[in-house]
């Protein structure tokens, strides 16, 4: 049996949603780290009505945030891509399935 979409393409489809499933995580964790540190300083800062430290975190959340809307974005278009030939895959096979003719009528 051959089929049209290749098993390697698949499987890389697969390993390339998993890993940008993971670095999607990863972002996330390092994300949500810095938004604590800044909520710890921002509460320091608010008793001590002194705000000149805060620049520093603010660009660092606002580039965590960056990174983390891309990540999202591989892992969306990578998802996409592993859905599509999951979907290409099960569309051949069974169409290759239904063509075979039964063995009783074969000569």
């Amino acid at each position: 049996m051959t089929y049209l979409v290749c098993l390697d393409a698949l499987f890389e489809a697969c390993h390339d949603l998993e890993e940008a499933r993971l670095k999607c995580r990863e972002d996330a964790h390092t994300l949500a780290t810095i938004r604590e540190a800044l909520d710890r300083v921002l509460d320091l800062a608010c008793q001590q009505q002194s705000f000149a430290p805060l620049n520093k975190l603010f660009d660092e959340e606002e580039a965590a945030l960056a990174i983390y809307e891309q990540a999202v974005a591989k892992a969306r278009e990578a998802e996409v891509r592993w859905s599509a030939m999951c979907v290409a895959f099960a569309y051949e096979k069974e169409r290759m399935l239904s063509a075979q003719s039964p063995l009783s009528r074969m000569n």
